[in-house]
């Protein structure tokens, strides 16, 4: 939680406040609140003065984490939250150098910094704060609402509006909107791929005459182990089918492709993303093909 803190600070300091880009959510929000603050507020500098302006605005958010919520999460988000800030305050003195050379790669890293903070904190049950304390006080009460969708329009709807008021009081153009919606949806994009790994499973769903000699072949080639499920015939006439179902991992699809092709060219398959993997450990490790 002390790495997602430091790297959500990072993302700030380093790349967003110097190009005068907006995140998304409550960092964005508080970024926004500090260039208004700014015309009112002069003796204290920008980083300073967001560290405070993010941690008041993420008071509310925690209080209601401790009532609702409580546990491990809320204790992890607490810390992350007074890391993040301490840091955005003590960099300035640290002299840590600031990126201000190219808004394009300025993006780009600060999307991987973002998405690798988020996906450390998501991993060990924490968060960084903001709307992701909000979705998960609302999915404790309504789990049937799926908040992925209002979560990402409401980061679009933060950067936007961020950034129109950046192009007001700084006199910027409009192209840093543009910017800073490339940046929310490449945080998100990336903190998938961490989550993901390069190497992903994915579930295989083979409909096929001849399961028992492609669950040999799977079982040889892949060494792991299939489920067959039965189908129900449609048509009396129709040779018996079943589905055949498999987890593999990414780069071992095309051979299984292949090998499904060449067992039986008519079966029909279909392919699924698969993101965690709880029965075995050693999944996601290397697995040797003949």
């Amino acid at each position: 939680m002390t790495v997602a803190g430091v790297l959500n600070a990072v993302t700030l300091y380093v790349f967003l406040n110097p190009t005068k880009l907006i995140a998304g959510g409550f960092s964005g929000l508080s970024s926004a609140l500090t260039y208004i603050l700014k015309l009112f507020v002069d003796s204290v500098g920008y980083d300073q003065l967001m560290s405070l302006v993010y941690f008041i605005i993420n008071i509310p958010l925690l209080i209601c984490s401790v009532v609702f919520l409580r546990g491990d999460y809320t204790i992890k988000t607490i810390y992350a939250t007074f890391v993040c800030t301490g840091a955005l305050a003590v960099f300035p003195y640290m002299r840590i150098p600031q990126f201000t050379e190219s808004r394009t790669i300025g993006v780009i890293f600060a999307a991987v910094c973002i998405g690798f903070s988020m996906y450390i904190a998501s991993e060990y049950n924490g968060s960084n704060g903001g709307t992701e304390v909000i979705a998960r006080i609302v999915h404790k009460f309504h789990p049937e609402i799926d908040l992925s969708k209002v979560i990402m329009i409401s980061n679009f709807l933060i950067a936007v509006v961020g950034s129109v008021i950046v192009i007001v009081i700084e006199h910027e153009n409009l192209t840093i909107v543009f910017y800073s919606l490339a940046y929310v949806v490449l945080g998100s994009t990336f903190m998938g791929m961490f989550k993901r790994g390069l190497n992903h499973p994915q579930k295989f769903m083979i409909v096929t005459t001849e399961y028992e000699q492609l669950v040999q072949d799977i079982t040889d080639y892949f060494k792991r182990g299939c489920s067959c499920v039965d189908v129900e015939k449609t048509d009396p006439e129709e040779p018996q089918r079943k589905i055949v179902m498999v987890v593999v991992q990414y780069r071992q699809r095309q051979y299984l492709k292949q090998l499904i092709k060449a067992r039986d060219p008519h079966a029909f398959v279909f392919i699924k993303d698969v993101y965690d993997v709880f029965s075995r450990p050693t999944f996601n490790r290397s697995y040797k093909t003949k």
